[in-house]
């Protein structure tokens, strides 16, 4: 089962990291420079911000959605991935807004940095919930009992602008002038990135499946939340 931090949702819909969270993990190794290129270290972090509207009522686990780098990601003074660059996620579980005022709720992990047609792999967990509606439950059960069922709560809303942190999964090699090295394989590295975790086994084995079983292996590998 996933393990995640509850965030303070009641107060300002704030996303937090399934995880320890990034900034209690240890510091990267650094990024190196040499002659023949230049080298951006697994675990390097780097901020990423929604680009488009992400909700629990119009998308579910599986939908991907777009984020960008907020800040120019450099190599000593050479500049690797561009602010602007395009970051993936993936819904990785959701509900929709609940009755009895509970709060719709969206899990969801990023994947990729997307470079010059290229994906660098990255990792970041988070959870965001929507706004209960507790007080109005509690008067609802009291005055119209069993209709207290009908009282819904908030959907979970992503926000464009809301920012995320995010950090390289791999070591990825550049050439001196910051274009990725000709020897970086983009689908062997995001293969590598996802075959580590159960969620990834799971989906490997779902593709793995005739077409007719793919879509009810894959609900499943959400349904039960694997990270």
């Amino acid at each position: 089962m996933i393990r995640f931090l509850a965030g303070a949702a009641i107060v300002a819909l704030i996303s937090t990291p399934l995880s320890a969270g990034i900034a209690a993990l240890p510091a990267p190794v650094a990024s190196m420079a040499a002659a023949d290129g230049l080298t951006l270290a697994a675990g390097t972090p780097l901020k990423v911000a929604v680009a488009e509207e992400v909700n629990s009522t119009t998308h579910k686990a599986g939908d991907m959605f777009k984020l960008t780098v907020l800040e120019d990601l450099r190599i000593g003074d050479v500049v690797v991935i561009p602010r602007g660059t395009p970051v993936f996620a993936e819904i990785t579980w959701r509900t929709g807004k609940g009755a009895f005022g509970k709060s719709g709720k969206l899990e969801f992990s990023l994947r990729y940095i997307e470079l010059n047609g290229q994906r660098i792999p990255v990792t970041g967990d988070y959870r965001q919930e929507g706004e209960g509606n507790t007080v109005a439950t509690g008067v609802g059960v009291i005055a119209i009992g069993v209709f207290a069922g009908f009282i819904t709560g908030k959907r979970a809303q992503l926000p464009v602008g809301r920012e995320l942190m995010a950090q390289t999964a791999q070591a990825v090699p550049f050439t001196a002038d910051g274009i990725l090295a000709p020897s970086y394989d983009s689908g062997a590295a995001m293969t590598a990135a996802e075959s580590g975790s159960p969620l990834g086994k799971c989906k490997a084995a779902a593709a793995a499946l005739p077409e007719k079983k793919r879509d009810k292996a894959l609900r499943k590998c959400f349904s039960e939340r694997m990270d």
